[in-house]
């Protein structure tokens, strides 16, 4: 009796799943959707009247309507990169001449998705996005006849793991046709105003720095490019400092450079293009205590320390420093010259 009895319920379960098939089947209720978004039908966009504001309805992500034709392909992995420790944490805004911009510690990709927060927080619309390469526009603000427009940029920081962030400002009197295509200056119309909008955004991008290593990352926009903006090359007479920004503003940081590694400076040449240091390496080393500084112990003395000259050479877009001794063996300095330029690379900000 109770063989028959599991033959029924057995028999009565695979009836049972067998018709619940309108269920899960490909029709079914509970159907597998994971292919549904590759036939997906295209609609329409929803037509707003104009009285009404459109602003909520946009478009939360946006995809490019074209990306890159030519892009890097690989066919090994690239080996990985050597962490940086150059990371400067947190916001800061530089400064050099009339030039003002944002220095943040986190990559262009991380940075990218929180500058879309900010404009929707500020309720300010883009009219337009490039996301490969990391270039928002705002559309035109104010009123009529005394408009503005912005246009913010992402680029990758002097050192890997950083990002710079650039605003240009221009009037509605700039251009002929606002509805038009916009060549953009590379200095804002009104420096103030471009520094009113710098300012809001570091504030609100100070307010999240603890989210970006852990917060969404941009794909587009990490595909733009990663290398740093100084990188140390090696070559046949040693290591080489090789910057990609303007001759004016690498001559000034590295004055800084110079200063934040506390490396005395004997002479320097704007027009020449050089700087004459001492450098023996000790910042890098334990500093004796203070005994042994008092009574001269584990220094050289003055006169022996080892001198460099630092040449500032422009090559095309870039700008290029290279060391060389100016006293003492050069073979036995070799070690300590390529020291200065690493100290110099890492004293850049």
């Amino acid at each position: 009796m109770q063989a028959i009895k599991s033959i029924f319920m057995g028999t009565f379960l695979v009836s049972t799943l067998a018709g619940c098939s309108y269920l899960t089947g490909d029709d079914g209720y509970f159907r597998d959707r994971q292919g549904d978004y590759l036939v997906a039908p295209t609609i329409e966009p929803m037509d707003i009247p104009s009285e009404l504001d459109s602003y909520t309805l946009d478009a939360l992500y946006v995809v490019p309507e074209s990306l890159p034709e030519q892009g890097a392909f690989f066919i090994e992995a690239p080996s990985p990169r050597a962490l940086d420790t150059n990371i400067r944490e947190g916001v800061v805004v530089q400064r050099f001449g009339d030039r003002r911009w944002i220095v943040i510690g986190a990559e262009p990709g991380q940075v990218w998705p929180r500058m879309r927060d900010y404009w929707s927080t500020a309720q300010i619309r883009l009219a337009s996005e490039n996301a490969v390469d990391a270039i928002m526009e705002t559309v035109w603000l104010g009123e009529q006849g005394e408009r503005n427009k912005y246009q913010v940029r992402i680029e990758p920081g002097l050192h890997s793991g950083n990002s710079e962030v650039y605003v240009v400002q221009i009037s509605e009197s700039y251009v002929e046709d606002p509805d038009a295509p916009i060549d953009w200056p590379e200095n804002s119309a009104d420096i103030d105003l471009e520094n009113a909008m710098l300012d809001d955004i570091s504030l609100y991008l100070a307010d999240r720095t603890d989210l970006y290593r852990a917060s969404s990352v941009s794909l587009l926009a990490g595909s733009i490019e990663a290398e740093s903006k100084a990188n140390i090359v090696p070559t046949a007479n040693g290591d080489t400092l090789v910057v990609r920004v303007d001759f004016g503003r690498v001559w000034s940081q590295l004055n800084q450079a110079l200063e934040n590694a506390e490396i005395e400076i004997i002479e320097s040449n704007r027009d020449e293009a050089f700087y004459t240091v001492r450098f023996d390496g000790s910042e890098e080393e334990e500093r004796p205590g203070f005994f042994r500084r008092m009574f001269g112990a584990g220094r050289k003395q003055e006169g022996e320390l080892p001198m460099f000259r630092l040449d500032v050479a422009t090559e095309a877009d870039r700008v290029v420093i290279t060391a060389a001794p100016t006293n003492g063996d050069a073979a036995a300095t070799r070690e300590l010259r390529d020291q200065l330029i690493r100290t110099v690379s890492r004293n850049l900000i």
